[in-house]
Formats: structure tokens, C-alpha cells, sequence
């Protein structure tokens, strides 16, 4: 069974909810951490992981956007009749 247009629509939508969320949450995190929340070499470390996360989340949420741009949708709509 294809997707539908409408739901290949409703999950970029969803995917892009997720990355704003993402966005925000590891802004405010890194910006916890830049203002010395965490000192010394465990902040150090965890500035770092948090470096990491952040691009692997990225480069997740652009390969899931890239997926959705390659499939094909069977239509406007669920059920929609052929023309």
C-alpha cells in the first residue's frame, strides 16, 4: 500500500515539529551548560556530547525529510480513484 500524498504531508509535518523541538531543546541545553551550569572537564565533555547529539540529530532528520521527498504517493487522499 503507497502512501497518500495527505500522509506523506502529515509526517513532514511531524518530522519538522520534531526537529524545531530538537532545535529548541539543545539551545537551551548547550546554553545551560555555556554558562557554567556544568564546570571543568565533565561541562567539557558534555559541551561536547551535546555538539554530537545535536549533529546527529540533524543529519537523522534530514535523511527522514530526503525519504519522504523519494516516495511515491498514491494520491490527494486515501482512497482517491485513479484518473
Amino acid at each position: 500500500m503507497m502512501a497518500t500524498q495527505e500522509e506523506i504531508d502529515a509526517a513532514r509535518r511531524n518530522i519538522e515539529r520534531l526537529r524545531d523541538e530538537h532545535v529548541n531543546d539543545v539551545i537551551a541545553l548547550a546554553r545551560l551548560v555555556e554558562d557554567g551550569a556544568l564546570k571543568g572537564e565533565a561541562g567539557d565533555r558534555l559541551a561536547a556530547d551535546i555538539r554530537a547529539w545535536d549533529r546527529g540529530f540533524k543529519d537523522l532528520f534530514t535523511r527522514a525529510l530526503s525519504l519522504l521527498d523519494s516516495l511515491p504517493s498514491s494520491g490527494p487522499g486515501k482512497g482517491a480513484a485513479p484518473r
